[in-house]
């Protein structure tokens, strides 16, 4: 019986072992399966070409796909169990990852842009879409991150703007500038298929020559029409290339005006004409300067200031303040690009140390100086805008009489400005001393400038060398206004300091002296009441005494 029962026992047991070692086989034929899914989805994610990563609820990596690890230079091993801040640049604040935490700890879907950091400390950009993963009681357990690189685009959407902010600057800086850009067909009614806004200078829209309701030709003075149209073709029938025209246009007003325009001819393959492109530059100024001193060098008493400033102030002036203009209206746009630069610079010094910034200038010496050159070009274009300003207002025909509220400081201020670059060539010491009150006088504010750069000039030619000195000194009384001009060159002779007034006198024939400098300063303070007197010792120097009544209250 008993025999029987172990049978039995052992017999079911060894059913029971059939079983389970079918149900092992069919576990281990599930796993190898469910392994199977699993490879096949890392090899899904692996093959992709977007970099994915999971991490677990508390953020820590615990996957990543082969895109990831070759966009960021980072092995898995590496970033397994490490949170994604590993990435962190630091152009995001606080506040951005904590809504983002917050949005997908609260189950939702955060899509949105990054800027990350590779292993090796390169930036990029990356479009991200992170998603919840949850179990099957609806708990999140892990979170999905799939991330596009749009580093390229980035780069290429910031150029595009770069270029559209710097075309943008430079539309605006042309319409500001005096100087008006054209594109016109190359005919002899020269059609307008492009001007720049500042046309509006001379009262015309560009619309009305796009509609073609005007030709460039329409606005050319009859005079000179024939003549712009006849040098044009001889230029072009030559194969030149340049062509630059002095005429008058009449502007909407009727008014004549005088331009400069400088074009540049456009070719066919086959060198046949198609357009010509070029500038506009109202002149009108300067000519009326170049007339100014036509009739300047024709009058009386003006020979001394004609031979220092009227041809000068003809030409000089307005070619100097093209250039200079051009200069001012840069530099704001220059000084732009540094501050927006610097941040760049500053970023691959700290991540790459120093380097070398134009001709072998190091960046951690100039990024500090170049403000400093900036504002030394500004300042530079300030004071020469000042000077010409000056030497056009000095030049400019004088009808005022002589009842102007004069401060002399202003007056010598003015002078020494416009004499700048023989005081720079004659001595290393030149001082002012300025009065720190305003000194009025009644007078005429352009011949008391004439009047004083006579004198600085004249001291200057007394200078044998650099380090001989000319001090100005202006003082007041209770009547009068005093400046004393003193150089410390070699003098003038007694006999002949009682003649250096008179008309023709001169020591420096010679030198191209006319012997009227000395002769027109003295007469013009005798028109304002005053006495120019001189004192001088040879070897030792000369000084000028100018007075002047001060303005009464």
């Amino acid at each position: 019986m008993d025999e029987k029962i172990e049978i039995q026992n052992l017999s079911e047991t060894k059913d029971e072992i059939t079983d389970l070692k079918t149900q092992i086989s069919d576990l281990q034929i599930e796993i190898r399966e469910q392994n199977h899914r699993i490879n096949l989805y890392g090899d899904i994610f692996n093959s992709s070409i977007l970099s994915t990563v999971i991490t677990d609820f508390s953020g820590k990596i615990i996957w990543v796909n082969k895109a990831f690890c070759n966009l960021t230079g980072y092995t898995f091993e590496e970033v397994s169990n490490k949170n994604p801040k590993v990435l962190k640049s630091g152009k995001h604040d606080d506040s951005f990852y904590k809504n983002l935490w917050k949005t997908i700890k609260a189950g939702n879907v955060w899509q949105g842009e990054i800027t990350n950091k590779k292993k090796n400390g390169e930036l990029y950009h990356e479009k991200i879409a992170i998603t919840p993963i949850f179990d099957s009681k609806n708990e999140i357990t892990h979170f999905v991150a799939t991330k596009q690189d749009i580093t390229n685009q980035k780069i290429k959407d910031n150029d595009l703007n770069e270029l559209y902010i710097k075309y943008e600057e430079l539309a605006y800086i042309f319409n500001q500038s005096p100087a008006i850009g054209f594109l016109w067909s190359a005919n002899d009614d020269r059609t307008v298929e492009f001007v720049t806004e500042n046309i509006k200078q001379f009262g015309y829209s560009p619309s009305e020559f796009y509609t073609q309701d005007l030709t460039f030709s329409d606005i050319i003075f009859p005079a000179d029409k024939e003549k712009v149209v006849n040098e044009t073709k001889e230029i072009i029938k030559k194969g030149k290339e340049k062509i630059k025209q002095h005429y008058r246009i009449i502007t909407k007003k009727g008014e004549i005006r005088w331009v400069d325009s400088y074009g540049f001819v456009r070719f066919e393959d086959q060198n046949s004409v198609t357009h010509i492109q070029g500038v506009l530059l109202d002149v009108t100024e300067r000519k009326i300067a170049e007339e100014d001193a036509k009739q300047q060098l024709e009058q009386l008493m003006q020979a001394d200031k004609m031979i220092a400033l009227g041809t000068l102030v003809s030409g000089v002036a307005h070619e100097i303040n093209n250039p200079n203009n051009f200069v001012l209206l840069n530099i704001p746009l220059i000084e732009k690009i540094w501050n927006n630069a610097l941040p760049i610079l500053e970023q691959y010094y700290e991540q790459n140390g120093d380097f070398n910034l134009g001709d072998n200038l190091k960046y951690s010496k100039i990024k500090n100086s170049m403000p400093l050159l900036i504002s030394g070009i500004h300042d530079g274009s300030q004071r020469i805008k000042t000077i010409v300003e000056d030497l056009k207002s000095f030049a400019r025909k004088d009808d005022q009489g002589f009842d102007q509220e004069v401060d002399l400081n202003k007056v010598i201020k003015a002078a020494s400005n416009l004499a700048a670059n023989l005081i720079s060539k004659s001595t290393d010491n030149f001082n002012i001393n300025y009065l720190k009150v305003p000194v009025i006088v009644k007078g005429n504010k352009q011949k008391l400038e004439q009047v004083m750069i006579n004198l600085i000039e004249n001291s200057c030619q007394a200078l044998s060398s650099r380090k001989e000195s000319v001090t100005i000194d202006i003082e007041k009384d209770t009547e009068f206004a005093i400046i004393n001009v003193r150089d410390g060159g070699k003098g003038i002779e007694q006999n002949k300091l009682k003649k250096i007034t008179d008309p023709f006198f001169t020591t420096k024939r010679n030198k191209g002296g006319t012997g009227l400098g000395l002769s027109i300063t003295s007469k013009i303070i005798m028109q304002h009441k005053g006495s120019l007197n001189f004192d001088s010792k040879e070897n030792v120097g000369t000084t000028a005494t100018i007075k002047i009544p001060l303005k009464k209250a």
